[in-house]
């Protein structure tokens, strides 16, 4: 299966190529900066959990050199190169990715929109080890005060896919809000992407002006969360709303109905350059729990709102609804589910720049692995398959796999 992946990756997306362009600060490297990157997609698509996890295979002569060369690195030395490494080529590695699959029609969008989530994530702690680049907070433990060091990042995510697609991510410098460094962000993803997806969702940290005017100001659509009933647009679509009649509609499942309210063209939200459109469900699910050994049904409502640059014409009620809930794409699709079971929270080395590198080698390798398991391996093999089963069973294909581009490799960097 193993042989399969590598040969898929590299005739759809070159991976060859990629490998090719991957360079470092060392300037007589005497193994490829490619071995290094090859050993942390192993490491991910292969469930290790760790840099110490891969030792042994490194060890045994003939192991991984079908797939890191004749020469494979130790696992000090993946976590230097990965240090040195630069950057961008892994950002344009995973943008080719996302621009691969968009023609090939892997991604549906919401209708006819492609839409980006953008949210706010802590990959790990610690209160032993620390960099330059550690957010730190103070706790109180047994009555004393310690000392507690962190890196957070922010990711902007595509929503509403079958698929889980990360677009980029960017590290929190210290002393710095999220909001600031989402700002950096999407000014590098709006020059990656620039026509690749329409509208960016976020959540109540995002419901002000300066960030909403940036995405005016680069031509981009804005859904943020409306929270706080102090903010006199929150106020403005209450009043209205209780003069008017809510729509209805039933879930797909009928399992609960959706009332809602939504108008466009508020003007009181201060300082945003173009009238804002607000929209405010009660939603109602119903559920059948078995309580005190009896089955019964149960509701639960909730309630919602969010504003946004999009008018009726561009997007209809049910889509906003679904772009606002798709949010939570982000959290479950990628945080939950990367941070569980593929070592998003991990620290494989405690050293920024090695830190972003093992970050975005974790995107790219989760996005092959979904785009093989959807687009590749066929609906029958699918059916007894997970993905972390298909994990397994990659991993059982390491010994003797040669990979396409293993004779580059072989050859002095």
């Amino acid at each position: 299966m193993m042989r399969r992946f590598c040969a898929y990756a590299d005739k759809v997306f070159d991976l060859g190529r990629w490998l090719a362009a991957l360079t470092d600060s060392r300037t007589r490297p005497r193994i490829p900066t490619a071995a290094a990157f090859v050993c942390g997609l192993i490491l991910v698509v292969t469930r290790r959990g760790g840099l110490n996890a891969l030792e042994q295979d490194l060890r045994l002569p003939g192991r991984l050199r079908g797939l890191v060369g004749p020469r494979p690195p130790s696992v000090d030395s993946v976590g230097r190169i990965y240090a040195g490494m630069d950057s961008p080529p892994l950002r344009r590695d995973l943008a080719d990715i996302a621009h691969r699959l968009k023609p090939n029609k892997a991604l549906i969008g919401i209708e006819g929109r492609y839409v980006a989530a953008i949210d706010g994530h802590e990959f790990f702690s610690s209160r032993k080890r620390c960099c330059p680049r550690c957010q730190t907070r103070t706790l109180t433990i047994d009555g004393q005060p310690v000392t507690e060091s962190s890196h957070q990042g922010v990711v902007c995510h595509l929503i509403g896919e079958d698929l889980a697609l990360a677009l980029d991510v960017e590290l929190l410098r210290p002393g710095e809000g999220e909001q600031t460094t989402a700002l950096r962000l999407l000014k590098r993803v709006f020059a990656a992407y620039p026509r690749f997806f329409d509208v960016v969702v976020a959540d109540a940290l995002y419901f002000d002006a300066p960030f909403i005017n940036f995405c005016i100001d680069r031509n981009k659509h804005v859904i943020v969360t409306a929270k706080g009933d102090h903010r006199l647009l929150v106020q403005d679509a209450k009043g209205l709303f209780a003069h008017q009649p809510p729509g209805r509609w039933v879930d797909a499942k009928g399992k609960g109905t959706v009332d809602f309210w939504d108008e466009e063209g508020f003007t009181s939200c201060e300082g945003v350059k173009r009238p804002l459109r607000v929209m405010r469900t009660e939603e109602t699910v119903r559920r059948r729990e078995r309580i005190a050994g009896r089955w019964e049904e149960t509701e639960a409502t909730t309630t919602w709102s969010w504003a946004t640059t999009l008018s009726k014409r561009q997007m209809s009620s049910r889509g906003l609804w679904r772009s606002g809930h798709g949010r939570w794409d982000i959290e479950n699709d990628c945080f939950n589910t990367l941070a569980a079971h593929w070592g998003l929270d991990h620290c494989f080395k405690h050293e920024p720049t090695a830190i972003v590198n093992f970050l975005l080698t974790s995107l790219i390798a989760y996005a092959l692995l979904q785009v093989f398991y959807l687009r590749n391996l066929k609906p029958a093999a699918r059916s007894g398959l997970t993905l972390i089963g298909l994990a397994r069973e990659l991993d059982r294909g390491l010994v003797g796999c040669r990979a396409p581009w293993a004779g580059s490799l072989a050859r002095a960097p």
